[in-house]
Parts: C-alpha cells; structure tokens; sequence
C-alpha cells in the first residue's frame, strides 16, 4: 500500500504551523510594540479582537471556497495572502492601520481549519480520521512550542527587533505553496501516485461532481446534535484563545518577567498542549474502537475537559501567591486535557457533514462560531485583567470548560446515528 495520505498530511501539519507561527510573533511582541506605538492594553486587546472577528467571519465563506475551488488550489491562495499580510504589518502605522493589516490577514488564515477537516474527509479513512486531523492540527500548538523562543529572540535582539520577526515569519510560507500544488489533489482518485489498495482503504468514492447537500447541511445545523455542538464550539473558543493568545503577556503583567523569560514559560504550556493533540487522535479512534461512536465521543471530550477545568481552578491560587513555574505548569496541563478533546468533538463534525463536498462549508459554520467567541474573549480577556488581575482573567475559563461539557450532553443518540449513517452512505457509495 502507498502512503500518499501521510504526505497531504504533512503538508497540512506544516500549513497550520505556519499560521500559528505567525501569529505567535504578535503574542510575544506586545510589550515592545506598546512601548514603541504607545498603545495601552485596552487597544491591545481591540486590535487583537479586529484580527479575531475577521478571522471568525471569514471562516464561513472560507469553508465554501475550499469546497468550491478544492484542496489543490484553495491552500496555497489563502497561504500566499496571510503571509503577504504578516510581512506588512510592522509597516502600520496607528491603531486604524494595525486594524486593517490584522484583519485582512485574519481574512487569509481563517479558512485553515476547514481546509484541514475537507483533507481528513477526503484523504483519511473513517477509522483513522482523528488521528490524522489532529495529527495535522498539532501544528497549532508545535508552533508556538517551537516558535514562542525564536520570536522572543528575535524580538529582545537590538540588531533585529520585533518588525523583523513579521517579516521572517511571513516569507516562510511563501515556501511551502509549491510544494502543496506539486503533492496534494482535490481526491485521492485524480492522483496517480495513489494505488488502489490505498484508495480502497480511505474508502473515499466520492464523485467527481459532487455538490454541497444543501438540505443536509440545513439538517445538520438545525437538529439537537448540531445545537449540542454549537455551543461545545462556542465555549472551546472562549478556553482556546484565552490560553493560545494570551499567556506570554500573562507571565509579564502577573510575574513581572522578561519577555525571553516569559517566552520560556510560555513555552511549556504549548509543548504540553502539543502533547496533547498528538495523544488526542489515537486516544479517539481508539474509544470509537472499544466504544459505539457516540459514547466515544462524549468520554474523549468530556472527561479530559472537566480535568482541565480542576487544573485551572488550582492554577488561580498558586498564581495569586506569585508562584510562577506552578501557574505556568498547571495551565500547561490543562491545554494537554483540552487538546485531548479535539479528536471527539471536532471529528464529530467531519462524521456528521452530509457529503465530501460540504465539509469545508459544515466546519466553517462552526469554526466561525469557535472564533467568533473567540474575538470576544480578547476583549473579555484584557477587560477582567485590567480590572482585577490576569489570575482572574484566566479563571474565568472555568466556566466555559464546565458549559462545553454540558454541551458534548446536548447531542442526542437519534439525530447523530442518523447523520452519520448518512454521511457514511454517500461517502461508500459506488
């Protein structure tokens, strides 16, 4: 058997890392681009929220244009343009400009994760697809593990400074565009270099004119399981950027550190959080193994959710005692038991989306959901710690992590067999 799949999954993986990465550079950069442009932490926490909310918008057209155009082509359009855009920003100048240059990149990477779930519907099996789409998905915290230093280099050193880690960041995607169009196809069919013992075990018949299923999509957003993971996806976007975004500047304002040493800190909780995305897909499939698919789900999201929830509970104290390395070690646990979920509730919306050709669009509408809370937890975020203190700020995800939990509940047996027998009949058919 040839293992093509794996190599669109690299190319995936190395997709999501460069759009994290580039991100990571603004996290890590904020106490030297407040002191240079004089921005407070209110304003931080606007441009931040413009960023976010274009991102969360455009995931809903973005999850249509890589259905309309397919794998192939859809990538390496919106790589070119947030890259494009990541060079550019250390050239706005005011708050007005810093908004347009950070929205209209947050434009271009904000398709990336239902470009990811259309290659884990088309590329991967049914039985492996929580593996390889969270094994692709890692690159969301490898980048930051990886990356969160090298920013901080790049920005403390007085030869480089932080304009430089935008435009170092921003050129390396430009790097991986040909590589994408070279490897990846819109199907495994239209590849040669696939055989047919590996098209017979991703088991992906799709047809080649395949259209969105309208009325099934409607039949997935409007049933109890499509509401049930609407607010799963509204709450983990909330824990999401809370954790992703937001912890360099946390180790700053909380503990007084260095922005190398805050790096540092920072950097543990993403290698922890990596852990747990590479645990996440093997950990689910495994549970669909021993388990029906349902059940399955709801232990692979709920239990490692409700542990995080404890850890972050613990991680308030030991920060309002000034104990830094704990903070940092508990928050890192709880990004591992969050990742660990992402195999369950995520994949959950692959096996329910009606067809391969409305994937894209399905996981958009959700994704847009997760991110448009996501913009609002900026916000949310930098008001709680300027009032109270960043302990307080990241408290408040306890809440979030105990509703999506009463989420993953919402989903009734019903609806979801249904969905998914259905998506499992066109998928097979001949």
């Amino acid at each position: 058997m040839t293992r093509h799949r794996y190599w669109v999954v690299l190319l995936m993986f190395l997709s999501v890392f460069i759009n994290y990465m580039d991100r990571v550079n603004f996290n890590v950069a904020i106490p030297k681009i407040q002191s240079d442009l004089g921005f407070n932490l209110d304003q931080i926490g606007q441009i931040s929220f413009a960023w976010a909310i274009v991102y969360a918008v455009f995931n809903f057209p973005g999850g249509w244009l890589a259905d309309r155009i397919g794998l192939r082509w859809a990538l390496p359009l919106l790589l070119g343009w947030w890259s494009a855009f990541t060079i550019a920003t250390p050239f706005a100048r005011g708050l007005g400009a810093w908004f347009a240059v950070r929205g209209l990149m947050g434009a271009g990477e904000a398709p990336i994760w239902p470009v990811n779930a259309k290659v884990a519907n088309t590329w991967a099996a049914p039985g492996e697809r929580s593996t390889l789409y969270t094994w692709a998905g890692s690159g969301q915290f490898a980048a930051p593990a990886l990356m969160t230093m090298v920013a901080g280099w790049i920005v403390a050193s007085p030869m480089l400074g932080w304009q430089w880690s935008f435009v170092i960041f921003g050129a390396v995607g430009f790097l991986i565009v040909p590589l994408w169009i070279w490897i990846v196809r819109d199907r495994p069919a239209q590849d040669a270099r696939v055989n047919a013992e590996e098209l017979a075990f991703i088991g992906n018949r799709a047809a080649h004119d395949e259209k969105p299923d309208w009325p099934g999509i409607r039949d997935v957003v409007f049933s109890r399981t499509g509401i049930g993971m609407l607010l799963v996806y509204l709450t983990f976007g909330y824990v999401l950027f809370t954790f992703l975004n937001w912890m360099p500047t946390y180790m700053h304002d909380q503990f007084g550190m260095s922005i190398l040493k805050g790096s540092a800190w920072s950097t543990v909780g993403a290698l922890m959080g990596l852990l747990g995305f590479l645990i996440s897909g093997p950990f689910n499939d495994r549970l669909v193994r021993r388990f029906d698919r349902l059940t399955a789900r709801r232990i692979g999201a709920a239990a490692p959710m409700a542990l995080g929830a404890v850890a972050i509970a613990f991680s308030v104290p030991a920060a309002t005692a000034g104990q830094a390395g704990a903070t940092a070690i508990l928050i890192g646990f709880a990004m591992l038991l969050m990742n660990m979920t992402v195999g369950a509730w995520a994949v959950n919306v692959i096996d329910i989306s009606p067809n391969q050709a409305s994937t894209g669009f399905v996981y958009g509408i959700y994704n847009g959901v997760l991110n448009v809370m996501g913009a609002f937890s900026s916000i949310i975020i930098t008001r709680i710690a300027t009032a109270y203190h960043f302990n307080v700020a990241f408290g408040s995800a306890i809440v979030f992590m105990l509703v999506f939990v009463l989420g993953i509940f919402i989903v009734d047996r019903k609806s979801y067999e249904r969905l998914v027998a259905k998506a499992h009949a066109v998928r097979s058919a001949t």
